[in-house]
């Protein structure tokens, strides 16, 4: 059985997956499970990472705590994604940097402490990515040039793969959302975000710089 993964289900209230992806890859049900797996917010933040695109730099990954938040609105926004989550949904507040989920973060964490999602940090200058992670984590100065990168495991691609046979019109959606817009510099993201959703940028400090 595999024990991250149950470790995850625990946290998710649910007991509904079993096998040992790390040496088979394979995941499957519970036996005596007959009813559809259904999602929660944590599930959509796997699923965005694991979406097909022909994006190459978000192929399996995303790069940047804020380019998946970011992602992750759109999807809300402009798909029927967040309809097929029944809990723990992902809540998305107008805040310092614009549309922000402190679930999304939370996921995070669960997906990486379960084994499903290794993340990578890579230093580079300044950034929104850093500046929100900052004042969400309470990171030191020395972790403020870092950015986090999400990539998924063997592991996190065999959850993935059984929720989505379960999902496909939410991987659908999340792919597209990957092809339209993973591709853009965050800059260029945020921008679009503040133009598209105005009222998600009412309390940013960027506002004026990216507009």
């Amino acid at each position: 059985m595999t024990r991250m993964w149950m470790t995850y289900g625990q946290a998710q209230g649910r007991h509904v997956v079993c096998g040992d992806a790390e040496s088979s890859g394979e995941v499957h049900l519970l036996p005596g499970w007959d009813g559809p797996v259904d999602l929660v917010g944590s599930d959509l933040v796997l699923l965005m990472l694991a979406a097909p695109t022909k994006v190459r730099v978000a192929q399996g990954r995303v790069n940047g705590i804020t380019r998946l938040e970011k992602l992750l609105y759109l999807a809300d926004k402009e798909t029927e994604v967040s309809a097929a989550v029944l809990d723990e949904r992902l809540v998305f507040k107008a805040y310092d940097y614009g549309p922000f989920s402190k679930e999304v973060y939370e996921a995070a964490e669960i997906l990486e402490e379960a084994g499903l999602v290794r993340e990578e940090r890579q230093v580079s200058g300044q950034s929104v990515d850093s500046l929100e992670a900052v004042e969400v984590t309470g990171a030191v100065e020395s972790d403020e040039y870092v950015t986090r990168c999400f990539v998924l495991t063997d592991q996190g691609r065999a959850v993935a793969r059984l929720l989505g046979e379960q999902h496909p019109s939410v991987v659908s959606a999340l792919s597209g959302i990957k092809d339209r817009y993973a591709s853009r510099p965050l800059a260029s993201l945020i921008q679009y975000v503040y133009r598209a959703y105005p009222e998600s940028a009412v309390n940013s400090k960027i506002r004026d710089r990216v507009l």
